[in-house]
C-alpha cells in the first residue's frame, strides 16, 4: 500500500500519543520526547524496521511491537534481536513493549537467544480485559449525561483491542464516539483520535480497504499535523533550554567559588607557608605557589 508523506508522519506522531497512553495506564510518570529510527542495518542481520521506536525523557529508548494473534518464540526472538542490536548502535537502555491481540496461557513470555541473554519484555494482552463490558459502562455514562473520566478516554482507546468484542464493529463505534463534540473538549478529542489512528492499523492489519474507512472515521487533519509538530519543537525547545541553563549555572557557580577560594588563598599567603594553604583551601600546591 501506497502512505501519503502526511499519512507516514501522522502515524509517527500517532504512536507518540500511544506510547503515552500506555506509560500513563502503567502509572509510569517518563514523557515520550521523540522519535529514534526504526531501520536497523547490519551485516549479519540484514535490513529490518521495528514497528516503533520513541525516546523518553531519561534516555531510554522504547521499542514498541504489535502482534495480531498469539506470541511465538519466533516472534519473541526477533524482538530479542531488535533490542541488542538497538542498544549497540545507540548505546542507550533499550525496553521492549509488545502489544498481543492474542492469549497469554498460548504465547511465550521468555525467548533465550543465548546462555548469556534472557528476553523479558513487558507483554500486553488485551484479549484478558473485557470489552464489551467497559463499552457498555462507557455508553450508559453518555446516556446519563455524566463526565467521562480519564480512564474511560482511554477505554475508548483500547477496547477495540479488548475480549468479547467484534473487534471491527466496536471500532467503527469508538471512533464515532469521539467525534462527539459534547463529549470532549478539542484536545481531548485530538489526544484519543491520534491513539486510535495507531488501533486502526492493528485492527485493520493488511486491509487497506478498511484501514482507509477507518481514517476517513477518525478525521484527523493537516492543521494537527501543523500543530502537534510545533508542540514536539516547543517541548524539545524546552528541554535543551533547561539542560543548558543548568550547566551554565553550575559552571557559574563553580567559577565563583574558585575565584573566591583563590582570593582567600592569595589573602593567607603572609600568614601560612603554601603547603599549609593547599591543604585548607583545596588547591593544588602549584597554584597556591603561582598566587
Amino acid at each position: 500500500m501506497y502512505v501519503p508523506f502526511e499519512k507516514d508522519t501522522l502515524q509517527k506522531l500517532s504512536l507518540i500519543a500511544f506510547a503515552q497512553a500506555i506509560l500513563a495506564v502503567m502509572g509510569d510518570t517518563r514523557q515520550v520526547v521523540g522519535f529514534y529510527p526504526t531501520e536497523l542495518i547490519i551485516p549479519t542481520f540484514r535490513k529490518r524496521f521495528m514497528d516503533g521506536v520513541l525516546e523518553l525523557d531519561d534516555g531510554t529508548l522504547l521499542n514498541i511491537e504489535f502482534q495480531s494473534g498469539n506470541l511465538t518464540e519466533k516472534f519473541l526472538l526477533r524482538c530479542a534481536q531488535y533490542a541488542i542490536n538497538l542498544r549497540v548502535i545507540s548505546g542507550k537502555c533499550v525496553e521492549t513493549n509488545i502489544f498481543s491481540t492474542g492469549l497469554r496461557v498460548k504465547s511465550k513470555t521468555i525467548a533465550f537467544i543465548s546462555r548469556f541473554f534472557r528476553f523479558m519484555p513487558k507483554l500486553f494482552f488485551y484479549s484478558e480485559l473485557d470489552g464489551s463490558e467497559r463499552l457498555i459502562n462507557v455508553k450508559n455514562k453518555i446516556g446519563n449525561h455524566e463526565k467521562l473520566t480519564l480512564m474511560d478516554r482511554y477505554n475508548l482507546v483500547f477496547i477495540p483491542l479488548m475480549g468479547n468484542v467484534d473487534r471491527v464493529k466496536v471500532t467503527f463505534e469508538v471512533f464515532k464516539i469521539a467525534n462527539n463534540k459534547m463529549l470532549f473538549t478539542e484536545d481531548q478529542q485530538e489526544e484519543i483520535k491520534k491513539c486510535q489512528y495507531i488501533v486502526a492499523q492493528i485492527i485493520a492489519e493488511d486491509d487497506d480497504e478498511l484501514l482507509n474507512e477507518f481514517w476517513e472515521i477518525i478525521h484527523m487533519n493537516n492543521d494537527f499535523l501543523a500543530r502537534y509538530e510545533k508542540d514536539l519543537i516547543d517541548k524539545n525547545t524546552k528541554r535543551v533550554t533547561e539542560q543548558v541553563t543548568e550547566q551554565v549555572t553550575e559552571q557559574v557557580t563553580k567559577t565563583v567559588t574558585d575565584n573566591v577560594t583563590r582570593k582567600i588563598a592569595k589573602n593567607l599567603k603572609d600568614i601560612l607557608p603554601d603547603v599549609e594553604i593547599a591543604k585548607r583551601t583545596g588547591l593544588p600546591i602549584q597554584e597556591v605557589q603561582k598566587l
